[in-house]
């Protein structure tokens, strides 16, 4: 990359952002006049010693990553009538506010997103691809719930906060019709071991979650009612956190998604960009970008 970036040298030293060398993509980039901006998490992590390994996950070094890339973007588009983006998005998430931090100042950059999946946006990076006006996936695709996910007992395992949730309401129906002394002692022992003050804090929680939902469903063009709706769907509604989100499912919640049909050859393209990083070890999203060379509206 330039030597003239605006990132001090000791948080660049963090991130993994540079300018895609594609001529392919270059071409893509020049022909439909859009900027292409990639955000890839491999699948094979970082290994630090024989014990210790860490994937990537959306986190602070993100932020800064994403920062220094919307910038240099902005400097180098100067003038041009709209910023128009292919925004290829494969991770498998990760801190909510992150996520969210993320997910916003890409929608607040460009006029029109068009995000491609070649195989996962999960969580926080279903997040990212909900910055799209339109999603296009293919076969594989996949998007996911945006249940934040809670460290539980061992700390070595999460679960959804919608766990607890869903044991309030079974238990709720159970006390509705029974007294304390006719219930069973599991149901009881259930009933004392539920925490006041953690229920509170994962309401609060997944209240958070939503608002970030809302919020970047409404700047990528949803209405009101749509809103709402993936917002249930997403954050509540469906069973578990590893539930896959297809193209028919994602139609069904109401997300703006089309098959990869609709652009085979753009398609084609991003899968092997995708591929390019997915097997790469490391701990960070790689962050990749091309800016037409010359200016269109």
């Amino acid at each position: 990359m330039s030597s003239e970036l605006s990132t001090p040298k000791g948080l660049r030293d963090l991130i993994d952002v540079e300018e895609e060398a594609d001529d392919e993509l270059q071409k893509i980039a020049d022909e439909k006049g859009v900027i292409l901006l990639a955000f890839i998490g491999s699948y094979v992590p970082r290994r630090y010693d024989p014990v210790r390994s860490r994937s990537a996950t959306i986190d602070i070094v993100d932020e800064f990553g994403t920062e220094e890339v919307l910038t240099e973007i902005v400097k180098r588009t100067e003038g041009f009538e709209k910023r128009d983006v292919y925004f290829l998005v494969n991770s498998l998430g990760g801190g909510l506010s992150s996520s969210f931090k993320t997910a916003r100042s890409i929608r607040d950059t460009f006029d029109h997103i068009t995000v491609f999946v070649p195989h996962i946006a999960a969580s926080g990076g279903t997040l990212l691809a909900l910055t799209g006006n339109k999603i296009i996936m293919g076969t594989m695709s996949q998007l996911s719930p945006v249940d934040p996910q809670v460290q539980y007992k061992d700390q070595n395992h999460t679960v959804s906060v919608n766990s607890l949730f869903r044991a309030k309401e079974k238990l709720d129906k159970i006390f509705s019709k029974k007294s304390e002394k006719e219930l069973p002692y599991t149901d009881r022992l259930m009933a004392e071991s539920l925490d006041p003050v953690i229920y509170e804090e994962f309401f609060g929680i997944t209240s958070e979650g939503r608002v970030y939902l809302s919020t970047i469903l409404k700047k990528s063009g949803y209405d009101e009612a749509t809103v709402a709706k993936i917002v249930d769907d997403l954050t509540l509604t469906l069973p578990t956190h590893e539930v896959v989100i297809d193209l028919e499912l994602a139609k069904q919640i109401g997300i703006s998604v089309a098959p990869y049909s609709t652009c085979p050859d753009v398609w084609a393209k991003m899968r092997e960009w995708f591929a390019k990083y997915v097997s790469a070890e490391t701990d960070k999203h790689f962050i990749r970008y091309c800016i037409p060379k010359t200016k269109k509206p």
